[in-house]
């Protein structure tokens, strides 16, 4: 096939199509978005289904429920989403899989489009299972296709860690002959399930894998992955799109660098090869000194005396992403050496626009701030949410007290209620994150009776990532057609005793609204809809091909 310019978000989807992949699953979220979106356009032309699932969760399960029954597959997440997967994932890897099982995920150093900038290797770790990280989009496609086959041989699912810059980054990438998976057949009637009685012995036969893993990592096709070029006493080890960006700034003689693709467990032979003719390494990785100690612990092991630097001694910065600019000035400080290209302008961090006066959150939270200002409403704890309605942390609303993760904001609602505060607490949630994780909270209020006010702002999208389809409005990511149900309906079901639907430009319902809500005892849930305007609107590169 043809050489293609493709982002790296591009080259991971198009690896997984050419691997042979017949179930793609994620939930929304930067920078694993680009990808899905790549493959939901892949499968016109191809035999894969894709879906946005309710949270990370259930995707990682379905894909899993796929690979039992020989089928390869991924499931896709930002690093907060991995967190979700880590249940399922802490037994997936003691039972074993059937086909392929890829786990992407895309992290976040510098925190550009997240709560927080976590490193999905640390998990990928906990768990025990592979971990590959590529440079470039001609390394990210041809480390999903071995990650598949490396899957497959250890019965294992295999984690591929990306980041932001990597997702955006371009380059040429050569695509191989497409893999011709085998019919969907599930034969193992013992194996798939993990009791008392056989975790031990998975548990050592995980550690036996592992072992095994570490040898083929010092082998082709793997031991491609880790290149080493130039030579001298002091060496430049880089993981992952950090050595990418490092080549193309360009070094001075006399440094011997090496760039580092299989992450975890490390190529232990091909390492200390590296390690033994240096006096001193830098490890420079984004994220955690994940690496970092891995090599500190190798060259203790080994006896090797050379110094190591990196993020625990202060050498390099621990905190935000390693780009070409802290790159540079990491080069200047650390090594006296200026690099024969300049650094790209820096990333910036996207602007948080206020609310527009089009958007259907507006007239409920004006409405709401008008009612507390004329004195008709007290005050209450506002507890938000990911998503738009971080913005209301902005002028002119400036009415978020309460915002950590995902689903988050109905369970937090009701440990400030249980505190024994006499405030009003009220619940501020979109429809995407109420499917995704805040279902749960809305169960635990409804059976303990909590006093709290939910406010589902449905806007029958997940604007802030891209305006993907969210559970519930009756379209599927493969445009299927399928029931339409709400967040009322669970109420329902729960027995709430106040549960109110509104449109979201009908003000004078939701003053009276919220006059209502604030004399009810007990759980109230009220739905304020309104179709976003920008709904269709795409800000991700396709490259599907």
């Amino acid at each position: 096939m043809s050489e293609k310019e493709m982002t790296g978000a591009g080259s991971i989807a198009r690896a997984i199509i050419h691997g042979g992949a017949r179930f793609a699953a994620s939930y929304p979220g930067g920078p694993s978005t680009g990808i899905v979106e790549n493959l939901i356009v892949a499968s016109a032309f191809s035999p894969i289904y894709v879906e946005w699932a309710s949270c990370e969760k259930v995707a990682f399960e379905e894909a899993l429920g796929c690979s039992l029954a020989g089928v390869r597959t991924v499931m896709i997440g930002k690093h907060v989403g991995i967190n979700h997967v880590m249940d399922p994932l802490m037994t997936a890897n003691l039972t074993g899989i059937g086909g392929g099982m890829l786990i992407l995920a895309g992290d976040d150093p510098g925190a550009y489009s997240s709560q927080n900038e976590q490193d999905s290797r640390l998990l990928g770790a906990m768990a025990e299972i592979p971990i590959l990280e590529p440079a470039t989009p001609a390394q990210g496609y041809q480390m999903v296709r071995a990650g598949f086959r490396l899957s497959e041989s250890l019965s294992l699912p295999v984690m591929i860690r990306f980041t932001t810059n990597f997702a955006t980054c371009t380059g040429p990438v050569v695509a191989e002959k497409a893999h011709r998976p085998e019919p969907p057949r599930f034969v193992e009637r013992k194996r798939f399930k993990s009791v008392p009685s056989n975790v031990v012995e998975n548990h050592r036969a995980l550690h036996v894998k592992l072992r095994q893993n570490a040898r083929l990592f010092d082998l082709a096709p793997y031991a491609g992955f880790n290149a080493v070029s130039g030579e001298g006493t002091l060496g430049l080890l880089a993981c992952g799109r950090v050595a990418a960006v490092l080549g193309r700034l360009g070094l001075l003689s006399g440094i011997g660098t090496m760039s580092l693709g299989t992450i975890a467990p490390l190529p232990e032979q091909s390492l200390l090869a590296f390690l033994k003719p240096l006096k001193r390494l830098y490890v420079l990785e984004d994220g955690e000194p994940f690496i970092e100690t891995q090599v500190r612990d190798l060259a203790q092991k080994n006896g090797l005396s050379l110094q190591i630097s990196g993020k625990t001694g202060g050498q390099v910065p621990w905190e935000g992403s390693l780009d070409e600019a802290r790159l540079t000035r990491f080069l200047a400080a650390e090594l006296h050496q200026t690099p024969s290209k300049k650094p790209s302008a820096q990333r910036q961090y996207p602007s948080l626009k206020p609310l527009g006066i089009d958007c259907p959150y507006a007239p409920f939270v004006m409405t709401l701030k008008e009612m507390i200002a004329e004195g008709s409403l007290e005050r209450p704890i506002v507890v938000g949410e990911t998503g738009c309605l971080v913005k209301l942390n902005n002028a002119p609303y400036e009415m978020l007290d309460v915002k950590y993760s995902m689903g988050s904001s109905i369970g937090l609602a009701c440990g400030l209620r249980r505190s024994g505060i006499k405030d009003k607490v009220l619940a501020l949630t979109g429809d995407s994150a109420f499917f995704h994780t805040g279902i749960n909270g809305l169960v635990n209020a409804a059976h303990h009776q909590t006093d709290i006010i939910v406010v589902v702002m449905d806007n029958r999208t997940v604007a802030l990532t891209g305006f993907q389809a969210t559970v519930g409005t009756g379209q599927t990511a493969m445009r299927e057609t399928v029931p339409v149900f709400g967040p009322e309906d669970v109420a329902a079901a729960l027995n709430f005793e106040l549960v109110r639907v509104l449109d979201a430009n009908d003000r004078s319902g939701i003053a009276d609204t919220l006059q209502e809500l604030w004399q009810q005892k007990g759980p109230s849930l009220l739905v304020v809809r309104g179709a976003c305007p920008y709904i269709g609107a795409k800000s991700c590169r396709i490259d599907a091909g």
